[in-house]
This record gives structure tokens, C-alpha cells and sequence, in this order.
């Protein structure tokens, strides 16, 4: 492979992951889409946040001596190492973020409810995982990029994710300040532990730094899950309140009506407004903090809205197929939520990611420790075609489901024989395709497309059910 093929190569390793988060991340917000120009901001914010947290990095390597860290028989490894981790990395890296998305977001008009706060933490997180996985990857190469892939950038993802939910309830809470410093807290705590285990060089290290990025994500996924019910709450509460001045004193309000209201500056979060029924008097941090949540299993089912066809096809090809853990994630997540499956779609996406991306960790820590340097080609395409097969076996089961579903609903819905040995053949295909070859990059993106465009034949599906669901609801939301 030429140089120049290589260098694209390591940069799509080095961003794929990171662009993948962060449209699924700004993509999970399903009633009011975030402006893409504050989107933008907020993943470029993120990357500038590299550069001053280096700084700081570089001033407490000299600080506290970078020399103790190199040596493990040092009386002074362990405090050192545990004070570098945690002040000089951790702390240094998400106090950048942390200042970033106070400084330059926080007081946004957008940021008009407390889910915002998962968008905009969670994409300042894949800004900063990006910028730093191009300055590690390209130097160091294809392994240290994998590597990344399942610890780094997740981790810096859904830190940011944490840090965001934290940061969306401190804005409309009358405690904020509590808040942030609990999520800065949290953030540094798990950072911290991760880079202990990184720096440690023992044998236990790579299992702690699984766990804790596992902890990461599952703690990540579970307060945006908290903050998608009280956005819905928020977009489907039938509660009405009076403005205390203005105009509109007279004009009930409901709760979409308030947000619509704070995004166009024409209310903030310190207004008081009265309660239709009670008569209470409260601030809109009031109304919209955590507690309204209460209302949500009194809410109507509501069918979701799908994904326009073209713009899967185009995320799918952008991150370099790595949005597949994501759509898997989000249509089990719809499809549980409005039928009320007892699935955990986040414990089976991880599954996904973690008997399909983790085996080829472990194939070349086995390699190393037996010393191979040529694998045997016979080998090397079986574990690549049993890893498709794996592959492919979960979607079969998630396919079965919608199928169910769909059939129920639409004339002619997608076959699942036939979308899962296209899906199959495409994967095998791009898995063993020797990185040799004569333009490796171009063959590669030419099956991640019609890979995409096989599980485009599903989006299509879903979109048409989603449609008959909302028309047979009534639903406007969708528009």
C-alpha cells in the first residue's frame, strides 16, 4: 500500500469512531433538533479543547517528573502515577471541556431543556476523542488506532455525555452550581481510575480499562435514557401555565410551548410563570427540572419518525460503516419503547460491539504473546468470517422482530433471507479483503455503500411503518 493510501487509511481509523458517536448523539434528540451550526461548534469546541488540556498535561509531567513514572521499583511510582492520572490528565482534560461547554454553550438560547445538555457534552466529547485519536494515530499507527477505537474514544464520548447531563440540569435546576461540580467530579473520578490502568503497565490494566469504559458508556446511555423521558414529557405534557407579564399573560402555555419560548429568548430559565390548575407560582428551572419526569408513564405511546433513506446512506458511508452499532442501538431502543419489549437495547448493542470489534483486540494480543508474525491465510479468513457471522447472526434476531412487526403493516416488507446473506456476503467480503491490493481504500468504500444501501432496503421499511404509525395516531410530530 502506498504511503499516501496508508495516511488516509490511519486518518479514517483515527475520525470514523468519533464522527460515528457524535451522529448518533445528535441524532437521539427526537422532538427538537439542535441548530447543526451549534452541533458543529460543539464538536470543534471539543477539538480546540485538546490544546490547552495539553498544555496543562505537559506542565504537570515536569511538575511532578516524569521520570517516576517509567519506574516501577520507585517508592514513588504509585503516588506519582495515581497524582498524574488524576490531576495531570484527567483533571486537566475535562476541566478544558468542562470550561469549553460552560463558556461558550452553556448560556446558549438553544439550550433550551435539559436533554440539550446530552447533545452538546456528548459532541464536545467526540470533538476532543477526534482531535486527539489524529494526534496518536497517525504517528503510531493501524494497532494504536484499534486500540483507541474501544477505549479512548468511547470514553471521551460519553464522559462528555456524563458531563452533559449534569450540565442540562444544573441550567435548569436551582442548585446548578451543586450539579456541576458533581459532573465534573464524576467525569474526573472515571477519567482517572482509566488513565491509573493505562499508566500501570500490569497485567490487569487492559481489564480494568474495558471496565471502566463499559462503566462509561452504561452510565452515559443511562442519563441520556433519564433526559429522553422528561424531553418527552416535556413535548407531550398536557400541564399549562400562565406567563406572569407580557402579551401572552392570558395565552396558557404548555411545556413545548415554554422551550419554543427560551429558544427564541422571548423567556429565560429565572421567569416565574403559574400553574393553570394549582395556581402555584414557579421559575421554569422549576418546571423543567428532573421531577416532571413522574409524568412520563402517563404519556401516550407516540411512534417515532424513522431516518430519511439518504441520509443513512450517507452517515453509513461517513463513518466508515461504524454507524451500525448506533442504528442498531436506536431501532431497539424505538421499537422497545413503543411496543414495551422486554429487551435492554444497550446491553445488546454492547453485545454487538463487543463479540465484533473486541475479538480482533484479543487476535493480536494472541499473536503477540505466541510470538507470530505471519498468520497462517486459512486462519486469518476463517476468524474473519466467523466474526461476520456473528455479525450478521444479531441482526437476523433484530430483523426477525421488525419484520413481525412490519408485516402486520406494509403489502410487501423487506425479506430477511435475502437482506441478511446480502448483508452477509458484504461483510465477509470487506473483512478479508487483503489491504494489499491496488486501491485498497476505494474496494473497501465501494462494499461499505452496498452494505449500507442492504440495510437502506430496512430504513426504507421502518420509515413506511413509522409513517402508517403516526397517521394512525394522529401524530404531528414528524412534520
Amino acid at each position: 500500500m502506498s504511503e499516501g493510501m496508508e495516511t488516509l487509511r490511519l486518518l479514517y481509523i483515527a475520525m470514523g469512531p468519533g464522527i460515528a458517536i457524535a451522529v448518533f448523539i445528535y441524532y437521539s434528540d427526537k422532538w427538537e433538533r439542535e441548530p447543526k451550526k451549534l452541533a458543529i461548534k460543539c464538536f470543534f469546541l471539543g477539538g480546540l479543547a485538546v490544546f490547552p488540556a495539553y498544555y496543562f498535561e505537559g506542565v504537570a509531567e515536569q511538575v511532578i517528573g516524569m521520570q517516576a513514572l517509567q519506574d516501577e521499583s520507585s517508592p514513588l511510582f504509585w503516588p506519582k502515577t495515581l497524582l498524574y492520572a488524576f490531576l495531570g490528565v484527567a483533571l486537566a482534560e475535562e476541566f478544558c471541556k468542562f470550561l469549553f461547554l460552560k463558556g461558550f454553550v452553556f448560556d446558549e438560547q438553544e439550550f433550551n431543556e435539559p436533554f440539550d445538555g446530552i447533545i452538546y457534552g456528548g459532541l464536545v466529547g467526540c470533538g476532543f476523542a477526534t482531535v486527539e485519536n489524529i494526534m496518536y494515530v497517525l504517528p503510531h499507527g493501524h494497532e494504536v488506532g484499534i486500540l483507541r477505537m474501544l477505549t479512548a474514544v468511547p470514553g471521551h464520548a460519553f464522559f462528555g455525555i456524563i458531563l452533559g447531563y449534569f450540565m442540562g440540569r444544573a441550567k435548569f435546576s436551582l442548585n446548578g452550581a451543586r450539579h456541576l461540580m458533581h459532573g465534573l467530579f464524576v467525569v474526573v473520578a472515571l477519567h482517572g481510575i482509566y488513565n491509573t490502568a493505562a499508566f500501570s503497565n500490569t497485567t490487569w490494566s487492559i481489564y480494568l480499562i474495558f471496565a471502566i469504559i463499559f462503566l462509561g458508556i452504561y452510565l452515559g446511555l443511562k442519563a441520556k435514557r433519564e433526559m429522553e423521558k422528561l424531553a418527552t414529557v416535556i413535548e407531550f405534557s398536557a400541564k399549562q401555565y400562565f406567563p406572569l407579564k407580557g402579551r401572552r399573560k392570558k395565552v396558557p402555555l404548555y411545556l413545548k410551548d415554554i422551550r419554543c419560548l427560551l429558544s427564541k429568548g422571548k423567556l429565560v430559565p429565572e421567569d416565574n410563570l403559574i400553574d393553570r390548575k394549582s395556581g402555584k407560582v414557579k421559575s421554569i428551572r422549576e418546571i423543567f427540572s428532573s421531577k416532571i419526569i413522574s409524568q412520563y408513564k402517563r404519556l401516550p405511546k407516540t411512534p417515532f419518525c424513522g431516518m430519511p433513506v439518504n441520509l443513512f446512506m450517507v452517515f453509513y458511508q461517513v463513518t466508515f460503516g461504524l454507524y451500525l452499532y448506533f442504528w442498531f442501538l436506536g431501532n431497539y431502543r424505538d421499537f422497545t419503547s413503543y411496543k414495551k419489549l422486554k429487551l435492554n437495547p444497550e446491553l445488546l448493542a454492547l453485545g454487538l460491539f463487543i463479540f465484533t470489534i473486541l475479538p480482533y483486540f484479543f487476535y493480536g494480543v494472541i499473536q503477540n504473546a505466541l510470538g507470530v508474525r505471519e498468520v497462517n491465510p486459512v486462519v486469518d479468513i476463517s476468524f474473519n468470517l466467523a466474526v461476520a457471522a456473528i455479525e450478521t447472526a444479531f441482526l437476523y434476531v433484530q430483523f426477525q422482530i421488525f419484520s413481525g412487526f412490519l408485516k402486520n403493516k406494509l403489502a410487501n416488507p423487506f425479506s430477511v433471507p435475502v437482506v441478511i446473506l446480502g448483508f452477509f456476503v458484504l461483510s465477509a467480503f470487506k473483512k478479508v479483503l487483503p489491504t494489499t491490493i491496488p486501491f485498497y481504500l476505494f474496494w473497501e468504500m465501494v462494499l461499505i455503500l452496498f452494505q449500507g444501501g442492504v440495510l437502506a432496503i430496512v430504513q426504507r421499511d421502518l420509515n413506511l411503518y413509522w409513517k402508517f404509525e403516526n397517521e394512525r395516531t394522529g401524530s404531528v410530530h414528524c412534520a
